[in-house]
């Protein structure tokens, strides 16, 4: 099976290679410069505009998605350990509080 399919892509090959040699031997050497220059000039212009329009794509996939909304950051109210500081503090806020 595998031989078949070596046969068949050599002689596609053989018959695209022999038709190309065929019409470019009829051809002068600058109708030859010509079709080259062509063929070039629209592979450079295809090369242009793909680059050209994927740069410009870049960023519209992203501006159909929604943003989240942003909010302030609340404070947390933390539950603080009763140690010797915190107690001093609590009793000296107490004691201001109280002269009021």
């Amino acid at each position: 099976m595998k031989k078949k399919i070596v046969d068949f892509l050599s002689n596609v090959w053989e018959e695209i290679t022999y038709n190309l040699k065929c019409f470019c031997g009829g051809l002068t050497p600058v109708k030859r410069l010509i079709i080259v220059l062509v063929i070039g000039g629209i592979l450079s212009i295809a090369y242009i505009y793909t680059l050209v329009s994927s740069i410009c794509n870049i960023g519209k996939q992203d501006a159909g998605k929604e943003y989240m909304e942003l909010q302030h950051i609340e404070i947390l109210k933390l539950q603080q350990k009763q140690d010797s500081i915190n107690i001093l503090n609590q009793q000296e806020y107490e004691y201001e509080q109280s002269d009021k």
